[in-house]
């Protein structure tokens, strides 16, 4: 138990002192941090874009549904996959995650922008299903 807290920990301590390494001009590019929803193949993809403009022909040509977008920095980015990959949240395909609850209470805990639509239905039909069994 002890040492795979350790091991956590030194996991947390690398990414700390990775993210710093990464802190340089590519990385501070102020823009929309987003995420998108694929109703057919149930995916979330976490991404970032410089302005509007891109983010809306990233929609247009991957017929994604757009849960939520804030601005932010391209490095909120890359801190986001470095934890999930920590939390052994697996990445598909370099750019999606499987829409899953564990997936959406990491991104909601992380301050990701994912909106209310596809939380909110699950923890109203968990609801629902207690109150009936």
């Amino acid at each position: 138990m002890l040492k795979k807290l350790f091991k956590s920990q030194l996991s947390f301590n690398k990414l700390i002192f990775e993210s710093n390494l990464f802190l340089n001009n590519k990385g501070s590019v102020s823009g929309i941090i987003y995420t998108l929803y694929s109703d057919k193949y149930n995916f979330i993809e976490v991404g970032f874009a410089e302005n509007n403009n891109i983010l809306e022909q990233k929609i247009k040509s991957k017929n994604f549904i757009l849960l939520d977008k804030k601005n932010g920095k391209k490095n909120d980015l890359f801190l986001l996959r470095k934890t999930l990959k920590i939390l052994k949240v697996e990445l598909l395909h370099n750019k999606y995650y499987k829409n899953t609850q564990v997936t959406l209470r990491h991104l909601k805990t992380l301050a990701w922008p994912i909106g209310n639509s596809l939380y909110k239905k699950r923890i109203i039909r968990k609801k629902i299903s207690y109150a009936l069994g």
